[in-house]
């Protein structure tokens, strides 16, 4: 049903104004088409969505799934905890809002806004104020719907609302002083290179030859740059103290997806890096963690830390706040992509992390291609080579048809080399730990897993992957214990972790795990994956999902149908792939018996 008209609150009023749905359109089309929303087609098309679906009486589906589904073209397995694009865009919606009302808008008498922790839009009558000129600009740049609103807010968010509104002027000053500062160093460079040029004689001219040979090479040939130079970089602000900041500043420097930048004067008027953590205090000992990205001054992250924690205590909560906002497809490559901030390394990286979350043919193709290009380039990073030698294992064990020459001593010479250059790294070790397991040479494998470990024990994937590696030795009842801890931790986590802790419940008898990790693998189509929740459905009884489960495998007619027990016996001994294989048998799957063969 459609709205016929629209509540306004006018400040000072009991009851909300009503107003015309056409009166908000044409508000509506007025901010669209302005300067200020001119270079951003995602806010556009953001705000026009969450009006036209208010107006149309649709406010209850102004949440963050349905906008990411129809606005952001993602998939029905949107996760809001690993992709932030929602949240990302609609604080950029709501900056650009402010910018609008503090310029091009100053004298539009109905306002727009979207109040934070809703994404259901406020209208609110505001008369321009006197100091509005003629074309919209503003003496002095006050921003009227700011402090409209700010009369209205609770008294405790007063503060907050008023120094949301000075943020553009301050951004505004800095860009302006950066401007100043580039010409008159520009200014300089020439005035010093002129000088040079009056003192150097004519006897000296072929040394300038020289000189101008070698910045024309310099032009033609640019500088290697180190691959550290294309992550992102994080830093911690002073508000930070204590046994938190110790614990944090131990962990980040672990995560070879960031750098850490150290200087103990980073404050939040002044990050060092590009994104930054700051602690706000919450009730009388507990701290909110919160990671924001210094240029738009977005807040992308936030966790909490109890207080009185002892050092075992509180590196659990810092594994889990750095597991989520740290690695390759946590919060900070999440905010990357959604902002089409990726370079080309942290592009074919999150390309790599999407690929092992949703795994099929044309991930991996697109994963190994641009590593492959990269490589190409002369763009020589440890963490490329790690992808490479965890991609070409796939290739052997999955059966994909890209590249063709891929075999267990290439996966193993990328996981090699991706060491040398990164001797501390953990994802380094864990690639080659990967390869080596896969290539059946489980004890160095375990060795180079428990050392990936030691080196970031904060590292939430490093874990799943110790306890995967712990069950190709063997070691179900340890491999369980980490595993399963490791999920608990991380409610949000590959698919694979899942996997691996379904075997691992199994093998030693825990079905309550069972059910519950097999759970997690629907709507996975891989065959193994389909073969845990036969099994699954088997034990508790349900023989619809294990009749379809039966139908799914036997339809795929894949590497794992053909021969179950040869797909188990790489990832475990020989007798736990038995115990799956007779359990595969007793659920329904024709598969032969060994003295059948």
């Amino acid at each position: 049903m459609k709205n016929d008209d629209v509540r306004l609150q006018i400040p000072g009023s009991l009851e909300p104004e009503r107003f015309e749905p056409a009166v908000i359109r044409a508000e509506l089309d007025r901010i669209i088409h302005s300067d200020t929303f001119a270079r951003s087609e995602r806010s556009r098309a953001l705000l026009t969505y969450v009006i036209e679906r208010d107006l149309e009486g649709e406010a209850d589906r102004l949440k963050g799934f349905a906008i990411a589904l129809d606005v952001f073209d993602r998939e029905d397995s949107f996760d809001p905890s690993t992709d932030a694009v929602v949240r990302v865009q609609a604080g950029r919606l709501r900056d650009l809002l402010d910018s609008y009302y503090s310029g091009e808008g100053a004298r539009d008498e109905i306002r727009i806004s979207i109040p934070r922790g809703s994404y259901v839009p406020a209208y609110e009558r505001v008369k321009p104020s006197a100091d509005v000129l003629a074309d919209g600009q503003q003496r002095p740049p006050a921003a009227p719907a700011i402090e409209a609103r700010a009369r209205n807010a609770a008294p405790g968010l007063v503060g907050q609302i008023i120094t949301q509104g000075r943020t553009g002027l301050r951004r505004k000053l800095y860009l302006d002083m950066r401007l100043i500062w580039l010409a008159l160093s520009l200014v300089i460079v020439l005035l010093g290179a002129n000088i040079w040029l009056l003192v150097a004689d004519g006897a000296n001219r072929p040394d300038m030859v020289k000189v101008a040979a070698m910045a024309a090479r310099t032009e033609t040939e640019p500088a290697k740059v180190s691959p550290s130079a294309y992550l992102p970089s994080i830093s911690i602000t002073s508000d930070i103290n204590g046994p938190l900041r110790t614990a944090l500043e131990d962990a980040i420097p672990r995560f070879g997806s960031v750098v850490y930048r150290t200087d103990r004067s980073s404050t939040v008027d002044e990050p060092l890096a590009d994104f930054y953590l700051r602690a706000v205090p919450a009730g009388l000992s507990s701290m909110n963690i919160q990671l924001y990205h210094r240029e738009s001054g977005i807040l992308i992250g936030t966790d909490q830390v109890p207080g009185g924690l002892d050092a075992a205590a509180m590196n659990q909560h810092i594994s889990r706040i750095t597991s989520r906002f740290l690695p390759v497809g946590g919060v900070i490559y999440a905010f990357l992509e959604s902002e089409n901030r990726l370079n080309p390394l942290t592009r074919c990286l999150v390309l790599a992390s999407a690929y092992f979350n949703k795994q099929d043919a044309q991930r991996h193709r697109d994963a190994y291609q641009c590593d492959e290009a990269l490589l190409a380039q002369g763009l020589h990073s440890s963490l490329i080579f790690a992808d490479l030698a965890s991609l070409s294992v796939e290739v052997i064990t999955d059966g994909y048809s890209y590249p063709i020459d891929i075999d267990f001593h290439k996966a193993i010479a990328y996981g090699r080399r991706a060491v040398e250059l990164a001797p501390a790294s953990s994802q380094a070790h864990r690639s080659l730990a990967r390869a080596l397991q896969a290539a059946g040479e489980t004890e160095p494998s375990l060795d180079m897993i428990r050392e990936a470990h030691a080196l970031n024990p904060y590292d939430l994937s490093i874990a799943a992957s110790y306890g995967n590696t712990l069950i190709a030795t063997g070691d179900f009842e340890t491999a369980v214990t980490v595993l399963e801890r490791t999920i608990e931790a991380s409610p949000v986590h590959p698919t694979w972790w899942d996997f691996a802790t379904f075997i691992a419940a199994f093998e030693t008898g825990r079905y309550d795990l069972v059910s519950l990790s097999s759970h997690k693998l629907v709507g996975h189509e891989r065959s193994h994956y389909c073969a845990a929740r036969l099994i699954a459905a088997n034990l508790e009884g349900d023989d619809a999902l294990r009749e379809e489960m039966l139908a799914a495998i036997t339809a795929s007619d894949d590497q794992f149908f053909r021969d179950p027990l040869a797909f188990y016996r790489h990832i475990m001994p020989e007798a736990a792939a038995e115990k799956l294989v007779s359990a595969l048998r007793d659920a329904g799957l024709p598969v032969a018996r060994p003295d059948e063969g």
